[in-house]
């Protein structure tokens, strides 16, 4: 009966990280083309607030409090920094480098999670993992291209995004479960919309919205709603082994907007750097459920 419920319970957390996967795509997408219009600390200030009014009005609803005591805590307003910092690094490399780059480096985040935590929380990490770190590295690097015609100096600022993603990711796992996702969600656009005032001196004053950019930034507020509620939900519960895999369809879906929406070109040496990143992640989730498994 206990098996029964966990592989429901995982099943519906998979379910949840493929929706958030498809809405951070999609997301993405819209920031993209945003961009063309406007400067990129406006697209995050109208991200997050259009986010601020989603779960302001979902938390309402659900008479979920939006403000706690544990909102006051270290971890929690380390996690809304990590937010903001990544935001802006990783909107920057969507604008300025490409949208199937930045996916693509995105994919490293889980191996940086378990770089930070053999420095930093003093996890022991084996040979082998080690070896699967760098593999997964040599693989950002054949993403990125550095020396070749195809390098772009902006998907270092998609390096950038990765650390404060996986930052944001190992702080989530430890808050309390006594803040719901409603509430986390709604800090999180909230982190985006501060980041958007802080960037505004730095890409430019802030332009008239059309009505078609209106209808744009609707559908990327909406989709990203989905995708932080979703992530949240996915990543607080459930088998990690079973259910972050499925992170990794994010790529698929960046991959088909950037082609047929953007024309961007994905070569092979991406798809074989995606690859060698994705293979990396998944054998490190592999070897560390090995560890944890009893004799």
């Amino acid at each position: 009966m206990l098996e029964v419920i966990k592989q429901n319970e995982n099943l519906r957390c998979i379910i949840f990280m493929v929706v958030a996967m498809a809405g951070f795509a999609v997301e993405d997408a819209v920031v993209k083309q945003l961009s063309f219009s406007m400067p990129i600390s406006e697209i995050l200030f109208l991200v997050g607030f259009g986010g601020i009014l989603s779960f302001g009005l979902l938390a309402k609803l659900q008479k979920v409090p939006l403000y706690n005591a544990e909102l006051k805590t270290k971890k929690f307003i380390a996690r809304t920094f990590s937010e903001l910092a990544a935001a802006i690094f990783f909107v920057s490399t969507i604008v300025y480098a490409s949208l199937s780059i930045s996916a693509a480096i995105l994919q490293a985040t889980p191996l940086v999670v378990a770089l930070a935590g053999a420095f930093f929380l003093k996890q022991r990490i084996t040979l082998c993992q080690w070896g699967l770190i760098f593999l997964g590295f040599f693989g950002v690097l054949l993403v990125m291209q550095p020396g070749l015609e195809g390098f772009q100096a902006t998907s270092f600022l998609g390096v950038m995004a990765v650390l404060f993603l996986a930052m944001r990711d190992t702080i989530t796992r430890s808050i309390s479960l006594a803040i719901p996702a409603v509430t986390i969600s709604f800090w999180s656009f909230f982190a985006l919309c501060i980041a958007g005032l802080i960037t505004a001196p730095f890409f430019g004053s802030f332009v008239m919205v059309t009505p078609v950019d209106l209808w744009i930034l609707s559908l990327g507020t909406f989709a990203g709603s989905i995708g932080y509620l979703a992530v949240v939900l996915a990543t607080r519960s459930g088998d990690v082994a079973v259910v972050v895999p499925f992170r990794y369809t994010r790529l698929i879906f960046a991959f088909i907007i950037a082609i047929i929406i953007f024309d961007e070109p994905v070569g092979k040496l991406m798809l074989a750097g995606s690859t060698v990143i994705i293979a990396s992640g998944l054998l490190m989730l592999g070897l560390e459920r090995t560890k944890l498994s009893p004799d």
